[in-house]
């Protein structure tokens, strides 16, 4: 394989991310953009926080500053805040930071990836099942957070009752697989707020084919909203109506 380059202990291969690409339906290459722009090192309040929450999350800083970024953006509407995926509760904590005057709503199973299927390319189910609800509130106890309500239960089936009628202005699914990131989609979009954001996670990752193709297939074309591929790893999409 052909080193690109390497910092620190990281090593970037060309020849990797080519064979990957044989093997995915999608393309896949390491995109290494030229813009050099580097918020997140000037933010203090989010790094502080960052600081704190990065060893409770496997998103990079990259996804979770946009994460906050745009969190903050909204909060000029009406809604609250809800993710699903939460894993050890490192994104969660930071979208409760941002989101000062809304309630963030945190969803999971605490067991692992459910709902995986045949239109996934790597995920079985399961994965990701060591965190539990315990590890989520002694970090949100550190970071001093009481703006959030934890969910537990496959979402929206075993627990979306206590928030039916709840309006949100921001969504963040993270979930790994198409049918659960479908179904919770499904649910959240009739009660998203106009302006308001959901963000997918796992989009265009060489793992997480189902999600890019619930993107590109379902979701992008409709007419009531906008889609943004960032290419750190998220699909953006803007409620317009």
């Amino acid at each position: 394989m052909n080193k690109l380059f390497s910092i620190k202990n990281y090593h970037f291969y060309l020849q990797k991310w080519k064979d990957r690409s044989l093997s995915h339906r999608y393309k896949h290459f390491y995109n290494l953009p030229k813009a050099t722009y580097s918020p997140w090192l000037q933010d203090e309040e989010f790094l502080t926080a960052y600081k704190i929450s990065k060893n409770h999350t496997l998103v990079d800083i990259y996804r979770c500053y946009e994460l906050w970024n745009l969190v903050k953006q909204t909060n000029k509407l009406q809604g609250d805040v809800i993710e699903v995926g939460v894993y050890k509760g490192g994104t969660g904590s930071l979208l409760a930071v941002a989101a000062k005057d809304a309630t963030v709503f945190l969803c999971d199973t605490f067991t692992g990836v459910v709902k995986a299927g045949p239109k996934d390319n790597s995920y079985v189910g399961g994965e990701h099942a060591d965190t539990s609800m315990d590890i989520v509130l002694t970090l949100f106890k550190k970071l001093n957070i009481s703006n959030f309500s934890i969910l537990k239960g496959i979402f929206p089936e075993e627990s979306s009752s206590e928030i039916e009628n709840k309006r949100f202005r921001f969504c963040h699914i993270d979930v790994d697989v198409y049918q659960s990131a479908k179904d919770i989609f499904d649910w959240v979009w009739q009660r998203m707020e106009k302006g308001g954001i959901v963000v997918f996670d796992d989009y265009g990752f060489a793992a997480c084919e189902g999600v890019t193709d619930l993107v590109n297939n379902e979701l992008a074309p409709r007419e009531d909203l906008i889609m943004l591929h960032n290419l750190n790893g998220h699909a953006v999409l803007i409620k317009i109506f």
